[in-house]
């Protein structure tokens, strides 16, 4: 099970480090730091560390895929992003906490329209 963590790391380095920084037009986002001083060294690491002692087999590999892909798509994608999703919350944002980070100036500088809610 290892290497689906290990797998997850560096797909949050992969989203964290490169895709969030395209999208946004910017060089720095929340968790980039993480992802580059803590996911990857360690990820890294685990790596050589298992190689070095021979301890990998094929379905080491098939079984951290498969688990990556399960954790991804169905406990985040699935769950935490549809399942778990009300648009008629009872607990609103207060739109002093939407206004926080100047929501708007950032649709602006990526030529989003106002009412835009997408990245």
């Amino acid at each position: 099970m290892g290497f689906g963590i290990v797998l997850f790391g560096f797909g949050q380095v992969i989203v964290h480090a490169i895709a969030f920084n395209i999208k946004l037009k910017y060089f720095y986002n929340p968790g980039m730091v993480t992802v580059l001083f803590l996911y990857l060294p360690l990820n890294v690491w685990y790596l050589v560390e298992v190689y070095s002692h021979q301890t990998v087999l094929l379905w080491n590999w098939a079984a951290g895929f498969g688990y990556f892909a399960f954790f991804s798509a169905v406990l985040i994608m699935w769950v935490g992003f549809t399942l778990l999703t009300d648009k008629n919350s009872p607990y609103p944002f207060a739109p002093e906490e939407l206004e926080r980070w100047n929501p708007r100036g950032h649709r602006a500088r990526l030529g989003l329209p106002e009412n835009s809610a997408k990245g």
